[in-house]
């Protein structure tokens, strides 16, 4: 009988001092994990707070690439008198080229959608300006080329280069 007093004696203490470790440790544990929830917190939106301005930086520069491929700037800026038909469009795919590769690498601030509208606006005036070569033919004067690429434009409804600057514009809204 002795010992089962003893260990009778020994729960008798040993079970306040069990509660109140269980209580202190789940008080714990729910500090830590709300203090965790509020970091987190804190480090989402200092992240946002840096990558806003980030991401509207890539809509401005997508904008602006498409502003530069835009048939109304490209063909005035690329154009050069004395130009045949053949290197004009050389000139102009170049031009597109070389604009696109500068501006690759903002597609990690956009959504998928809004950079593949970006690249269907590129392609289809690639296309366009394909199609007005083939009309125009090699040998013809660059005026010419330019003359067919605005033709088809107006045959046009709604050119892809101006879609994709309004879907990027729209995401940019979408922001605030």
């Amino acid at each position: 009988m002795d010992t089962w007093d003893s260990i009778a004696d020994i729960l008798f203490y040993l079970a306040p001092a069990l509660l109140v470790f269980g209580m202190a440790y789940l008080m714990i544990k729910k500090f830590l994990d709300t203090n965790q929830r509020v970091k987190m917190i804190e480090l989402k939106m200092s992240l946002q707070k840096e990558l806003i301005p980030m991401r509207m930086q890539a809509f401005e520069r997508a904008v602006l690439y498409l502003e530069r491929i835009s048939p109304n700037n490209l063909l005035i800026r690329v154009y050069e008198p004395g130009l045949s038909s053949g290197e004009f469009h050389r000139e102009l795919l170049n031009t597109i080229r070389s604009e696109y590769e500068h501006n690759v690498t903002q597609q990690v601030y956009m959504s998928n959608s809004s950079w593949a509208a970006v690249r269907q606006g590129r392609d289809e005036l690639v296309k366009v300006i394909n199609m007005a070569a083939e009309r125009s033919g090699p040998n013809a004067p660059g005026a010419e080329l330019s003359k067919h690429v605005f033709q088809i434009m107006m045959d046009e409804e709604n050119f892809p280069v101006q879609k994709a600057i309004d879907q990027v514009k729209s995401e940019a809204y979408s922001l605030f």
